[in-house]
């Protein structure tokens, strides 16, 4: 296996990992949001959506280091796990107000 770099292989089977738990709970918030149906709880749950979305294309772009280089593709990964966060703090924000 001459392309295979052992060094990168524990860090990918983590971020697989971790791109499967993403699926697992977005997959569980969508039968979740057409059971809730309207509300706040149907707000929540898309905020959750949003979240972990963004969350899945931030670690998604840690695939992105062969292609391009290290120093490409984790500043787009910081990028979009500050966008989770801010969705995730702006929405809360939101509930705080009402």
């Amino acid at each position: 296996m001459a392309g295979l770099n052992f060094d990168l292989m524990a860090p990918s089977l983590m971020v697989l990992l971790t791109l499967a738990i993403y699926i697992v709970i977005i997959i569980v918030f969508l039968n979740a949001r057409r059971k809730y149906k309207g509300g706040v709880v149907e707000k929540v749950i898309n905020l959750i959506i949003a979240t972990v979305g963004f969350l899945l294309v931030a670690d998604l772009a840690l695939f992105l280091v062969p292609l391009y280089s290290f120093n490409i593709s984790y500043p787009v990964h910081v990028v979009f796990k500050i966008v989770a966060m801010t969705c995730l703090a702006v929405g809360g924000l939101k509930f705080f107000v009402k």
